[in-house]
Parts: C-alpha cells; structure tokens; sequence
C-alpha cells in the first residue's frame, strides 16, 4: 500500500473511532480501539512496538514505544489533550528517526471533530518519482471530511422530575458562584456543588463509572461521568476560559454512553454564571 493510501486507511480508521467514541476517553482506550478498527479493515499493524535506542553505535533498550505501527510503515501517536504541543511532534520525529520510518500522524482525539487534531509527518519519500520533504501538516484531505456533532436544546425535556433535577442543580451552582466566584480549580467547583445539592436533599453520584466498548470489542479502561444528578441528569462542572466545541461534545458522548437525556456544561470561570452554561437534552431514542 502505497504512503497516501495508507494514510487515508488510518486517518478513515481513526475518525471511525472518534465518531463511536467522542472525547473526552483516555488516550488507552483510543489506541485500542484504532487497533481493532485497523483489524476490522484487515490492516496490518503492530501495538505497543519497542522504539531502541542507538547510541555511538550501542543499542540501548530504554523503554520507548509506538502506540501504534502500521503495515511496518506509519507511526501513529495516539494523544487525547486539550491541546499539542511543539513537544509532541518533537517526539513523533524522534521516533522516526530512531526507527527510521518516514511516515507518522499523530492524532488528537480531544477535540469535537478528529479532522482538528489530525497532523501528519513525512521524512522523505520517494512515490511516483517525487521525493517529500521533511515536514508536518495538518491534514484537510477527503478522507478527514466529518460532521461535527449537532446539538439540540429543546427548552423542556418533557419529563418533570427531570426537570426538576435541572433546576435544583442550577439554583446550587448559583449559590456556589455567589459563594465562591470564578479563578479555582474544576474540583473545588465539583465538592461544593455536591456540598450544596447535599444541603438541599438531592441525591446525587460523583464519579460514575462508564464502561468503554468498541463495536462490541471491550475497551480495557473506563470513561466516567463527573456528577449524576438524581440518576437522571448528568453534570459536568469545569472552570475554563470558555467552553468549547469539545466540551459540548463531550457531555454529549457521556449521555449516549450512559443513556441519559438531559446533561448540563456548568463553566464556574465566569463573571456571570449565566454565560457559562450549556444545557443538552437529546431526544428520545438518540
């Protein structure tokens, strides 16, 4: 397979698994699941592969290895962050160098769309008589082409104690902000809205556990669900300049996941707490 090709067969591969997936998972369950979609794809590529290295002609084994290489020609560096770093692909190229590979993409799987956290490095090939230059790009070809997660905010939910969840969560987390204003940590936000919700005899779970599957393949690791609300409504509180595509996205992959309806995005970072909410209630059947 020739190095376009096989970079389009990855790249299909790896938006596949964002699109089953979402963010928001650890970059473990990624790899794993990218390495049975290849396996599906009748792809041939090796987990985990030793990266040894050279020194003054003495090979040192000093633990390093791919996440992934495909059909023993690309490296691909899985990553789920909120953004890459020069550190990053400094550390793809070295890779390539050590293995002498001229190929790697490294992907991102925190953001709302995969075609976002997509690059690609070539250390110089030859195909159809031309040679590529070292370098890295982001990609915007057709096989990146995805459709970002559409959400709609219907303003009731249809279900009263649902409902009723959703505003004794928001009155706690008012109270909160009043309390405590913007500038802390997400976690600090998290107890006292637990502390809050404990006060006004809601029932509430910190830290639901949500077993991860890739089209009936188990993941080894787990996702979790920062708060859920009266076994009804999942809240993610955050504290971040401002939210994001893929925070939404994210709440978003918990409630399929979960099988939740209605999830709230609480942003504690803000003046008003008004401007730092997001409320996603998916349809029946979704």
């Amino acid at each position: 397979m020739k190095p376009n090709e096989l970079t389009r067969e990855i790249i299909g591969a790896a938006i596949e698994v964002h699109r089953e997936l979402g963010p928001g998972k650890p970059e473990a369950a990624y790899e794993a699941a990218l390495a049975h979609e290849l396996t599906l794809r009748g792809i041939p590529h090796c987990i985990q592969k030793p990266v040894p290295v050279v020194y003054k002609g003495i090979k040192l084994e000093c633990g390093y290895r791919l996440d992934l290489l495909v059909d023993s020609v690309a490296v691909v560096e899985v990553k789920a962050v909120e953004v890459i770093d020069p550190i990053h692909r400094a550390q793809v190229l070295t890779y390539l160098k050590l293995g002498g590979w001229k190929l790697a993409l490294l992907l991102n799987f925190q953001v709302a769309v995969l075609k976002e956290g997509i690059e690609r490095f070539v250390l110089g090939w030859e195909e159809d008589g031309k040679t590529a230059e070292a370098r890295w790009t982001q990609r915007r070809t057709a096989a990146s082409r995805e459709i970002a997660p559409v959400l709609r905010v219907p303003k009731n939910s249809g279900d009263p104690e649902m409902e009723r969840l959703a505003h004794e969560v928001l009155a706690g987390a008012t109270e909160v902000h009043r309390e405590l204003g913007p500038g802390l940590l997400p976690s600090a936000y998290e107890i006292c809205l637990c502390h809050e919700l404990r006060l006004r005899g809601v029932a509430f779970e910190r830290k639901r556990r949500l077993p991860l599957t890739y089209k009936g393949h188990p993941l080894l690791n787990s996702a979790e669900m920062e708060l859920l609300v009266g076994g009804k409504v999942a809240v993610k509180p955050c504290a971040v300049l401002q939210i994001q595509p893929v925070h939404e996205a994210e709440l978003l992959s918990q409630l399929r996941m979960g099988g939740w309806r209605l999830g709230l995005l609480i942003n504690f970072n803000t003046i008003q707490l008004t401007e730092g909410l997001r409320r996603i209630v998916l349809s029946q059947g979704i």
